[in-house]
């Protein structure tokens, strides 16, 4: 394997920063002391700095099994859901991981970080709905990009500031936000404050030269601020990475304060800000010749004759993330809950144009051809085309949650109100071997000749929404047994682009839309006995295009609906002395799907067809005695488009149905064994993602056969400290788990499992 360059002398690191500045606030205190007990569920002293706030869904008695079950599920749920916890995170995830590598923990849910884990931005799939498709929240606030509802798993919550993970397959309640809701939520959340003084050191050394340190500072409760509390969280984190000088480093600050007010009413506050540089092609992805050549790891190397040079690709991004949720009791029976938040980011990013270009394509000069003269031939010098992009936005908005008992239960109502700012976008071409100069970059005119605009100019564009969502749900306690809530939710989007040099068309392109829709949900949980609970849902989902629906000669915005579903779940959750299960079947019928179509040189969007989603879900875990418990889980998952025919601009166009879409995987499962007592935790589990095609119609030259990761972890408890050792894809398995389609068929490019890694920890708390 290829290393990664040498680096200039690291600054100094932002969490020994941090330490000085707060350390006089926890230095000669106990180790860390739990918030507090939920129910009879207690929680383990080592992680009680990551709070109880999803332990609380668990409404179960002292039960082994849902202790340490990895995935459970609530009594209380009226959708199919995982809960992961703290604990479950420790022990079975890497700790330099993302969201991403929690979730898979989850049955239905599968994805990998093709760099290493967290080292990489990666994304997850989700009953086959994709990124975007899905909502993911934060303490309840959903984020997500401004020019679509996807996300960048390494850009806002490293695994250090999540204390909890809970996977709701499902729309929810109309109380449950996000733009994507037909195909679930991930909802991350942070850690607790403790009530006690004290602190953390956490180092991880892993494969390819990682390095990992988080500082946890604890106030504990301020005499002189009325017991305020505030937890400080610092990381740092460097890699050379499983891909070849796919170097990286990314740094996170976060802080969260609890400030009591009066009576029921407090406040509470979270900032987050990170700091993130990849070497990395904007269009990464290695072409089997590439891989025959040099490899399943390659990416990049150190030859700038070619685009793959890691001095011409370089993504540098910053974002932060802040809120401020004020809660109380207006009344003995009504009570209030408003955060206000904001989050930003920015995409400053370098890359070459073609990464996929073989040796012979090179040595042809095969795009290498730059244009020194506008309107001019072009010139094969052998230079290397790149461009630049920049993404900037920021989102702002207001939730507002109120929640009335009355005598038959409880109404909860509320409005989510948001603003996103995305500007400027925008992308430039350059000459990378030339690089820059005195006066900026040197220009590459490759572009095609148009009046007005320079022709290194991609797009330069200005995008945003404006949305509000008020929403009611009725909880009706129809007996002690039996809870039914029905919902209301209306939907309220104008989204626009302002471009004066829009993007793909490169004309300009001023204009919006307003998307409206009401969505209704009908839950229903009954309790057979006070540890089995039955629950079923319907709930109407709604996601709207995203911007790329504008990037065309003449945009057809407002010829384009929403796409919609209609979703169908009933489950079961057991939680038994020594036996937890919990399962479900679903059915959802997903309408209205943007497809998009070439009309001469045009790109032309429109709405035709759809999929419809089935399956069934289920996970267990057994307490074979007080310290050892077996836990498997696992899904069968059908997600079949739906034939349809129509003609776009006199192009007739066919959706094959019956076949499973992209990137949809027909099954998961996972295994595992834990071994837990008081000193020691052993763990070993494997996840199993099912066969899947990278292309509709199910071609067989974009089959992804199905793959396993097995892990294990090793933990060693002892007084104050916590050493831990694991190997990541224990054997080895290094197959495809995604393919890009290319312009034919030798261009596509492979994403493989990273190799067989380990990562040693050593913790101490103070």
């Amino acid at each position: 394997m290829q290393s990664s360059p040498a680096r200039s002398r690291t600054r100094k690191s932002v969490w020994l920063a941090g330490s000085a500045l707060v350390i006089g606030l926890v230095s000669g205190v106990p180790a860390w002391a739990a918030d507090a007990e939920a129910g009879s569920v207690k929680i383990d002293p080592e992680n009680a700095d990551y709070g109880t706030r999803v332990e609380e869904l668990v409404v179960t008695g002292a039960y082994l099994s849902t202790a340490a079950a990895p995935v459970k599920a609530s009594l209380e749920a009226t959708q199919p859901q995982s809960i992961i916890d703290r604990q479950a995170i420790d022990q079975f995830i890497p700790t330099t991981a993302d969201y991403t590598q929690v979730v898979n923990l989850s049955p239905s849910v599968s994805g990998t970080s093709f760099n290493g884990p967290g080292l990489g931005e990666a994304k997850s799939t989700l009953r086959g709905f994709k990124d975007g498709e899905y909502n993911i929240t934060y303490d309840g606030i959903p984020w997500g990009d401004a020019n679509g509802p996807t996300h960048h798993s390494t850009s806002f919550f490293p695994s250090s500031t999540i204390g909890a993970v809970v996977v709701d397959r499902g729309p929810g309640a109309a109380s449950q936000l996000g733009v994507a809701s037909f195909g679930g939520s991930i909802n991350l959340f942070s850690p607790e404050v403790s009530l006690d003084r004290g602190g953390s050191q956490l180092v991880t050394l892993g494969s390819w030269n990682t390095f990992l340190a988080v500082t946890k500072l604890n106030t504990g409760e301020i005499e002189q601020l009325n017991g305020a509390r505030a937890l400080f969280n610092f990381q740092e984190l460097k890699t050379d990475g499983y891909l070849s000088y796919a170097a990286a480093r990314a740094d996170n600050q976060l802080v969260r304060a609890v400030f009591p007010i009066a009576g029921s009413w407090k406040l509470t506050v979270l900032g987050t800000w990170n700091y993130t540089k990849v070497h990395t092609n904007d269009n990464s992805g290695a072409t089997l010749d590439q891989v025959a050549l040099f490899g399943k790891n390659f990416a990049l190397n150190n030859d700038p004759s070619t685009p793959n040079f890691y001095g011409y690709n370089l993504v540098t991004k910053h974002t932060y993330f802040n809120y401020a949720k004020l809660t109380g009791d207006v009344t003995p029976s009504l009570k209030l809950e408003n955060t206000i938040y904001s989050y930003y980011y920015k995409n400053n990013t370098e890359s070459a144009l073609d990464p996929t270009l073989s040796p012979s394509d090179i040595a042809a000069k095969k795009g290498l051809q730059i244009t020194q003269v506008p309107g001019g031939k072009p010139v094969v010098n052998g230079h290397i085309p790149g461009y630049t992009k920049l993404n900037v936005y920021k989102i702002y908005g207001d939730i507002l949650h109120l929640d009335q008992t009355v005598p038959f239960g409880t109404i909860k109502a509320g409005v989510w109100w948001e603003r996103a700012e995305t500007g400027p976008r925008a992308r430039y071409d350059y000459d990378a071997t030339l690089g820059r100069t005195a006066s900026g970059w040197t220009v590459d005119y490759r572009q095609k000749v148009l009046a007005g605009v320079p022709q290194y100019v991609e797009y330069l564009q200005y995008s945003g929404w404006d949305q509000v969502e008020p929403f009611i749900d009725v909880e009706w306690n129809v007996t002690p047994q039996l809870t039914v809530t029905p919902g209301l939710k209306y939907v309220s989007e104008k989204l626009s682009v302002d471009a004066d040099i829009n993007q793909k068309s490169r004309l300009p392109f001023h204009g919006s839309k307003t998307f409206t829709k009401t969505l209704y949900f009908l839950t229903a949980n009954y309790k057979l006995q006070d540890n089995l609970a039955l629950y079923g849902q319907y709930a109407t989902g709604f996601l709207l295009p995203d911007i790329s629906a504008t990037q065309a000669v003449n945009p057809n915005l407002n010829d384009l609906e929403p796409q919609e579903s209609t979703n169908y779940q009933a489950g079961l959750v057991y939680h038994g002395g020594k036996l937890t299960v919990d399962a479900d079947a679903y059915y959802i019928d997903f309408t209205n799907k943007i497809q998009s179509v070439t009309v001469g040189t045009e790109n032309v969007s429109f709405n035709l067809g759809g999929a419809r989603y089935k399956g069934i879900e289920g996970a267990v875990t057994y307490a074979a005695t007080d310290t050892l418990f077996v836990f498997a889980n696992g899904s069968i998952n059908s997600a079949e488009a739906q034939g349809a025919s129509t003609t776009i601009g006199g192009v007739p166009v066919v959706i094959a149905g019956g076949k499973q879409i992209a990137g949809a995987p027909k099954s998961t499962a996972a295994l595992g064994v834990l071994f837990r007592n008081d000193d020691w935790s052993i763990s070993l589990s494997d996840k199993y993602t099912g066969e899947q095609w990278a292309a509709e119609g199910e071609p067989a030259a974009y089959r992804i056969d199905p793959y396993h990761s097995a892990d294990l972890s090793v933990v060693y408890r002892f007084g104050a400290y916590r050493l831990e050792g694991a190997i990541y894809n224990l054997f080895d398995s290094q197959q495809a788990t995604s393919i890009k389609p290319g312009k034919t068929v030798p261009y596509d490019q492979y994403y493989f499992q990273p190799e067989r890694n380990a990562q040693v920890s050593v913790k101490v708390n103070f």
